[in-house]
């Protein structure tokens, strides 16, 4: 078993391509990776470090693979697990809901007693909603806009894994 569960939802592949880039940047041997539709609770339980990842759907709703899993997931003590968020959205067509879903999640992982990692700047970014924010200037996770700005996947992938390094501590859990 590897150190981090990285926990996706995806219904186009755009989440679950972003969730496989941020486990090879992270490294395979280090991150687990679970499709939230064939996931159970057992499975987020064994984990002390999580990377939760979902698009928003329609008018800032989690994906439904998500939605399906939150009764289990409500049940779910998160006291003292490191946790970090991604998200995916369209900040032209859906501003008003744009990264919802990451900000439903960040609701329901602080309430379970979550401590959140990995926040990202706003710069760069052009939305209406606040649901993401964790402060004025920062999501409460990696901001992914693959129908916007497709082209900075990458390099935003790399640096918010950097980022995730320092935070989780990564380097030291490499040497177990």
């Amino acid at each position: 078993m590897a150190a981090v569960g990285l926990f996706f939802g995806s219904d186009t592949g755009n989440t679950e391509t972003v969730a496989g880039k941020i486990r090879d940047t992270l490294g395979a041997d280090l991150v687990d990776i679970y499709d939230i539709a064939k996931a159970t609770r057992a499975d987020i339980e064994k984990y002390d470090f999580l990377i939760f990842g979902t698009p928003t759907w329609y008018t800032g709703e989690l994906q439904s693979d998500w939605d399906a899993f939150m009764p289990e997931f409500a049940k779910i003590d998160l006291t003292d697990k490191v946790v970090a968020l991604f998200g995916l959205g369209d900040q032209e067509d859906y501003s008003d809901y744009f990264l919802d879903a990451m900000g439903i999640l960040k609701e329901k992982v602080l309430a379970q007693g979550g401590v959140l990692v990995g926040s990202w700047p706003t710069e760069g970014y052009t939305f209406g909603s606040q649901k993401a924010l964790i402060d004025a200037d920062h999501f409460a996770g990696l901001a992914i806009d693959e129908d916007r700005q497709f082209e900075q996947t990458d390099d935003r992938i790399a640096r918010w894994c950097s980022q995730l390094n320092e935070e989780m501590s990564l380097d030291l859990l490499r040497g177990q």
